[in-house]
């Protein structure tokens, strides 16, 4: 029994002997097969003694030459000692396509040759690797990075200067300007915190810091993005763009902080490539940019989440967010914002604006989203043709606008609001039409040498269709809560307005419906049932401050007339309804009224009742209580 024992316990002992030696055989020291120093040669000697085994290839510290290129299998995990350092020769190239194991961040590449990194190698790279981050140009060794085909390429804590800038002439021959870094498909890049990419000073037109252009899932976690409008040389120009996005697909940036760029902290689409699809950017900032927050102009299928858009200034459009197609060719489809902020802004918060029609249907969401403190809230400057598609403004909110909290200008765009606060419009003091709740206008505009100046198109403004809409002015600077009017004369009017809202502004600021034409039909609603009590008569020109009210002579101490003959109070579907409320005599003058074409209605039976509605030519009893006599 114990001679047995003993053997079993050899057995053992010998095995355990056994895997040790194996183990020290696992790692190979490439020096063991040095005659003349570190190259391609000596590398190549020791992957040929590993073979196909699972194995350690040990590089020691120094410079190693790769004079040829050279392949390290998947089967090879190559182990650097800190100081090792691969300088390969020009058009010559290492691939890497198993693990590799280096310490820190030390420079491990370097020559004029290329590195490539194979499928099988599945950490991360950083641009340290190829160099020190100096601050003056880091833009080579994070391209590098970002060329060597691994899948992930973290950025440490350190501000990487980028030069935005590169002069190129694409396929069509079109001259761009546009550089910075431009990562691979199928990539993911990380920035850990304390991690920025750093335009550096320019005099040019436009520049990226970030450009991503005809490539398929991209991933971009965390970056922090400082363009240089306040250190930029020249000054011309108005497209220097942080993130920029050209025909890409698949595209995820998350918490990125992009700010002080001399154009857009983030464009998607150019016109002169295909439409960018599937882009989803969550949590993220764009601060201080003079052009734009984000510009959205040629793309389908896009996604903002819970993402600002704040303090754009210095040039035209100046808007949080301008979803602003270049040609009608392009595409601008289920593009949505959701839960998104923009704040302070010079211009809108949210903004859509295109000269002329598209020959696709656009749409568009904003979803649960609230500006503050912009100019204006939303925009919408789209047409003059009637553009196909829909706009949707679902449960967004609109804060101390220093204008309007909803214009629509020269646009027909079908747009349906379902769900919309605005609240204490008109900080800014502006007149009317650029300083009520929600303003619909119609104006002559001509585009000519990039301005807008007077012209003679026919545009007319509406399609909109809007319900749950509440207006509040508490400090009383809102100058109507619902303000339409034609200023294009013969040139212009407006149609198919159909709105319901509610407000605490006074009777006499609700709404403001000015000149026409109104073409198909013009509802307003108000849902609280507003009602004016009228001590003494209302006079022409002052009637139509109460469409859409019940007006009552509650009150009042003697007879009162309503004067309803000014065309701007029987305009189209305008609406009233009067009520008997006191014994006094209540007359309305309205000239052919039907049915009987009564030139005035009166009646002083406390609880008549009655509704007229305008055709745009003559009124209309709709509602009749009680007696009213012909005058």
């Amino acid at each position: 029994m114990g001679k047995r024992f003993i053997s079993i316990m050899m057995i053992v002992l010998l095995s355990i002997i056994a895997d040790l030696s194996a183990s020290d055989t696992r790692s190979v020291d490439a020096r063991n097969y040095s005659k003349d120093g570190f190259n391609d040669t000596v590398i190549k000697a020791a992957l040929e003694s590993i073979g196909t085994s699972g194995k350690t290839l040990f590089l020691a510290s120094g410079p190693w030459k790769i004079n040829n290129s050279i392949t390290i299998p998947s089967n090879v995990n190559l182990k650097l000692e800190p100081g090792a350092v691969f300088d390969i020769a020009e058009s010559n190239t290492i691939t890497i396509n198993g693990n590799m194991e280096v310490n820190g961040l030390q420079k491990i590449f370097s020559g004029k040759g290329k590195v490539v990194f194979g499928p099988h190698y599945l950490k991360e790279v950083y641009p340290q690797w190829w160099g020190d981050v100096n601050s003056i140009d880091d833009t080579a060794i994070c391209q590098a990075a970002l060329d060597c085909g691994a899948k992930t390429i973290r950025f440490p804590a350190g501000t990487y200067a980028i030069d935005g800038f590169d002069e190129t002439i694409d396929k069509d021959g079109n001259v761009t300007v546009y550089g910075g870094l431009k990562p691979a498909s199928d990539t993911t890049l990380i920035f850990d915190i304390g991690a920025k990419l750093k335009a550096i000073p320019n005099d040019k037109i436009g520049y990226s810091i970030l450009k991503i252009e005809g490539k398929n899932n991209v991933k971009i976690y965390g970056p922090t993005i400082e363009g240089e409008r306040d250190s930029h040389t020249g000054t011309t120009g108005e497209y220097g763009m942080g993130i920029m996005l050209e025909g890409a697909t698949n595209i995820v940036i998350k918490d990125a902080n992009v700010y002080n760029c001399w154009g857009d902290g983030l464009l998607i689409g150019v016109h002169w490539t295909k439409p960018s699809d599937q882009i989803y950017v969550e949590n993220s900032t764009f601060n201080n940019n003079r052009r734009l927050g984000c510009a959205v102009t040629n793309g389908t299928n896009i996604l903002f989440k819970k993402c600002t858009f704040l303090n754009s200034n210095g040039t035209a459009p100046q808007a949080g967010v301008d979803i602003e197609p270049d040609k009608p060719t392009d595409c601008i489809q289920n593009i949505v914002f959701e839960d998104c902020t923009s704040y302070n802004n010079k211009a809108e918060g949210f903004l859509m604006c295109r000269d002329d029609g598209q020959n696709q249907p656009v749409s568009v969401t904003f979803r649960g989203c609230t500006s503050r403190n912009d100019n204006g809230g939303f925009g919408i400057y789209i047409g003059p043709s009637d553009t196909p598609g829909v706009l949707f403004i679902n449960d967004c909110t609109v804060l101390d606008s220093k204008a309007t909290g909803f214009r629509m200008t020269t646009a027909n765009l079908p747009t349906k609001i379902d769900g919309l606060y605005v609240i204490n419009p008109n900080q800014g003091k502006n007149e009317p039409a650029y300083g009520s709740g929600i303003s619909i206008t119609s104006r002559k505009w001509k585009a000519a040498n990039g301005m807008r100046l007077e012209g003679e198109e026919h545009r007319l403004a509406g399609n909109i269709t809007a319900r749950n809409v509440n207006i509040f002015s508490d400090d009383g600077k809102g100058a109507y809560a619902l303000f339409i009017d034609n200023f294009a004369g013969e040139n212009g009017g407006l149609k198919n307005l159909d709105i319901e809202l509610k407000t605490n502004m006074p009777n006499d600021k609700r709404f403001y419906k000015g000149n026409g034409p109104f073409e198909n039909y013009c509802k307003v609603n108000f849902s609280d049932n507003p009602v004016y009590a009228a001590k003494t008569s209302i006079d022409v020109n002052s009637i139509q401050l109460y469409n859409g009210q019940k007006i009552t002579n509650h009150g009042a101490s003697d007879d009162i007339v309503l004067s309803f003959t000014n065309p701007l109070a029987k305009s189209l579907d305008s609406e009233y309804t009067i009520e008997v409320a006191s014994p006094h005599k209540i007359t309305l003058k309205c000239g052919n009224l039907l049915p009987g074409g009564a030139d005035a209605l009166w009646s002083q039976d406390i609880g008549s009742r009655i509704k007229i509605r305008s055709d745009g030519t003559n009124w209309h009893i709709v509602e009749q209580v009680g007696t009213w006599q012909k005058d």
